[in-house]
């Protein structure tokens, strides 16, 4: 999907009148994933969800300076955080492994009767349909920020006095970090990342991709090969890990390319890569991540922040 495209459904939201507003609480858990709970509220008077929805299409979308601008792109998540791009992860996508599902089941079982204000949601959604060329879309918007708050030093004026606000209050703001296209997840930034955990998803990709890395007898040590590639930054890296690259690398001849054009030693028997020490390690990484590539014109290795087909 194009920033056009992305653009198009937050003007298109303003056409749709029938929404539910939510309140978002998660629990990332080892035994039981991540469970979602989320309770309807209700605005007054009717039209006030229409009104906070004309607000966040305009956020986005008005003429003069709106928040779409400041995005140049949007590619697949990668694991990289670059603020002019917006990630997305498709149903298909089988980089990362996220539960959609139970977010959804979450919101289809919304609950009426919890007190709202005893809760402590970590986000806010909004959950509608809208048309797209001649299609009905399941949409979702998550803002990423805790709605209910204790304002500090706000005052309500009554007979010519000013109060301390001293309740709970509800703030329901216009940014959003998390839009959802039928099954298509879209971080606008990367507080995104909390609500599907993450973190938890590139690291088991990182434990697979390491496993069988070390089946490949490609790697001279092991020990200090695992050890890098599962700390640092280096497990978000492997989000965008190439099993292709790996399978070619099985090759002789592709690791001596390798080690020609982005200077990863090769042991005495020029069998395998000497990853010996953490730099040459960390080198390969980036060149199974899609983050090592070759300038043609200076002729020299190159770091880069990620890959898209040109």
């Amino acid at each position: 999907m194009s920033l056009e495209k992305v653009k198009l459904i937050f003007q298109e939201i303003k056409n749709c009148t029938n929404w539910s507003v939510f309140l978002l609480c998660y629990n990332h858990s080892k035994r039981n994933g991540t469970t979602y709970n989320c309770r309807k509220i209700e605005l007054e008077p009717d039209d006030r969800t229409n009104k906070l929805i004309d607000s966040i299409s305009e956020t986005y979308t008005n003429d003069s300076k709106n928040r779409l601008s400041s995005y140049v792109d949007v590619r697949e998540y990668d694991g990289t955080c670059n603020g002019t791009t917006i990630y997305k992860i498709s149903e298909e996508d089988n980089n990362v492994d996220i539960d959609l599902d139970a977010l959804f089941q979450g919101i289809a079982n919304l609950d009426v009767e919890t007190d709202p204000m005893t809760l402590k949601p970590q986000a806010y959604g909004i959950s509608g349909e809208i048309k797209l060329d001649g299609q009905e879309h399941q949409i979702k918007l998550i803002s990423m920020n805790s709605p209910i708050t204790i304002l500090k030093n706000r005052f309500l004026h009554n007979q010519g006095k000013f109060f301390e606000i001293d309740k709970k209050v509800l703030n329901l703001r216009t940014s959003i970090n998390v839009l959802i296209f039928d099954k298509t997840v879209y971080f606008m930034d990367m507080s995104g990342e909390t609500l599907f955990n993450m973190e938890r998803a590139y690291r088991n990709k990182c434990n697979e991709a390491v496993a069988e890395i070390k089946t490949m007898a490609i790697i001279s040590d092991i020990s200090i090969f695992e050890s890098t590639a599962t700390t640092g930054q280096n497990p978000r890296r492997f989000t965008s890990f190439s099993k292709s690259k790996l399978q070619l690398l099985s090759q002789k001849k592709n690791r001596d390319k390798a080690a020609k054009y982005f200077n990863i030693p090769l042991t005495a028997d020029k069998k395998m890569f000497d990853t010996s020490e953490k730099n040459n390690a960390e080198k390969l990484v980036k060149l199974l991540c899609g983050k090592a590539m070759w300038d043609i014109i200076e002729e020299k290795p190159v770091e880069v922040d990620g890959t898209k087909v040109w």
